[in-house]
């Protein structure tokens, strides 16, 4: 297999990843029609740190944009591309050379805070101040146990990219 077919493979079956992820737990959020928690953003840092950023970019927000459409919440697709895009290329970007667990839950936190005032921020843009104020303490949540769980997670991600050197055939 050609490294081109490779990499658009793992990138596909990272968006399929993504996308089932999302949608094993919807919770929707009363406050802000078209709102809801769920854990996708687990495979979204794991897969940040074993391929990178930039293919992980793609399949995260192809993933989240067609979970998006299929719970209903059409509303959120342009802000969810382009969040968990930034999410995974930030995730990607701090721990492409360093492999400790440091840099793994810095990288966790800091796309989690993306994740949560990316989407207040165009919230406030949707529903205003208000509404926004209402699903910003859920997006925490929610940034925050997909993080948690992702750094959980770190050490048999750590084996797997190791054993397999994912990082340099992907």
């Amino acid at each position: 297999m050609g490294v081109k077919t490779r990499k658009l493979t793992t990138t596909a079956v990272t968006a399929a990843l993504v996308y089932v992820v999302t949608l094993l737990l919807v919770i929707q959020i009363p406050a802000v029609k078209g709102a809801y928690f769920n854990l996708g953003d687990v495979v979204i840092y794991c897969a940040a740190y074993i391929m990178g950023g930039s293919y992980t970019a793609a399949a995260a927000a192809i993933g989240s944009g067609f979970a998006d459409l299929t719970v209903g919440s059409t509303i959120y697709i342009p802000a969810t591309v382009v969040i968990k895009a930034c999410m995974a290329l930030l995730a990607g970007a701090v721990t492409k050379k360093k492999r400790s667990l440091r840099e793994y839950i810095a990288a966790c936190i800091t796309a989690a805070l993306i994740m949560a005032f990316g989407y207040f921020g165009y919230e406030v843009f949707l529903v205003g101040i208000g509404g926004a104020l209402l699903t910003l303490l859920p997006n925490l949540i929610q940034a925050g146990c997909g993080a948690a769980l992702a750094i959980v997670l770190y050490r048999p991600i750590y084996m797997m990219r190791n054993k397999l050197n994912l990082r340099t055939a992907i």
